[in-house]
């Protein structure tokens, strides 16, 4: 059970992020697609070359967060529909995590490996010393064997469910206070009354970059997160992230109703980890009907869709 609530609550990180375009700002965003992937190609790429684990978490959210800005720039610039600027970033993203990484995966380096030790080096003798008596002045060098320091030991012993935790309650509390503010409360006004906003005086342009950027910082940080959680990085371990995330937005939103609490910070969060534990018992179960681990996604863009649907015919039949 542990190891459930551990990626739910990672995934509840990219959740919230696309919570924060579709939903505060009312922004259609791809991007997440892509930056959860830069995130962890950055992150994998870093460690790599000898960054500690909280300096290349931070650089491959920001990372990601420039990917969503670019979006919002191409957006605003140029007067593309948000979907169509964030597709075309999205795919430019795939290329840009394989020249990041120089391959299409990467896995989190245990050790660092500067170059590869001999035999004579790891034991600290040669295979003919147990024979004619050994060299007591051999010198063993054990030079690039670093060993590298991520957050996760993968032990389902609560310890990476505590870390989990602490960050996910020190983002939401951030970003809780955050929206408090003049600016925070601008910000989601932007999303429910775009014209409000500019009659205050205010360029609304401001706020479609500040919630693409807030809202790729987080799927970065996630993807960097679940990249040393899972121990690599992958090109297409982005591939449905908006859809994923969509579906725990709404599934959070069943489960709160029409509470807004904490301005709807933990839709995203419940609605993950209620996702992920219906992602199990279906990976679990599922067989008996018939069901196999690759149709998951499909069936999450039906839930999506038979979900919006089934609001779209309720508000239809209270207005009548």
């Amino acid at each position: 059970m542990i190891p459930i609530l551990e990626q739910g609550l990672l995934l509840a990180l990219a959740a919230m992020g696309v919570y924060i375009s579709f939903r505060l700002v009312d922004l259609p965003d791809l991007t997440p697609d892509g930056s959860y992937i830069i995130g962890g190609a950055v992150v994998a790429s870093l460690l790599h070359s000898g960054h500690g684990w909280v300096s290349a978490t931070i650089l491959a959210a920001l990372a990601a967060s420039a990917a969503g800005l670019v979006t919002a720039l191409i957006t605003t610039r140029f007067k593309i529909h948000s979907l169509l600027a964030s597709i075309m970033v999205m795919t430019a993203l795939y290329s840009v995590a394989i020249r990041v990484m120089n391959s299409p995966n990467l896995p989190i380096p245990r050790f660092s490996t500067e170059r590869v030790l001999a035999y004579e080096q790891v034991v600290g003798k040669t295979p003919l010393d147990d024979i004619l008596g050994g060299t007591e002045n051999f010198q063993f060098e054990a030079r690039g064997m670093k060993a590298v320091s991520i957050p996760f030991n993968n032990k389902a012993d609560g310890h990476d469910l505590l870390m989990i935790v602490s960050l996910l309650a020190v983002v939401t509390f951030v970003l809780w206070l955050f929206l408090r503010t003049e600016l925070g409360t601008m910000l989601r006004g932007y999303g429910r009354n775009r014209f409000a906003v500019k009659v205050l005086g205010v360029n609304p342009n401001l706020f479609a970059l500040m919630g693409l950027t807030m809202g790729n910082f987080l799927v970065g940080l996630s993807g960097a997160l679940f990249t040393m959680y899972s121990g690599f990085a992958d090109v297409n371990m982005g591939a449905g992230t908006v859809v994923v995330c969509l579906a725990s937005v709404i599934l959070g939103e069943i489960i709160f109703g029409s509470r807004d609490f904490a301005y709807g910070l933990f839709f995203p969060i419940a609605g993950a980890v209620v996702y992920q534990v219906l992602l199990t018992l279906a990976m679990k179960y599922g067989y008996r009907i018939g069901f196999k681990p690759s149709d998951m996604k499909l069936l999450t863009a039906l839930f999506v869709v038979s979900v919006i649907a089934a609001r779209r015919l309720k508000k239809s039949e209270v207005t009548v």
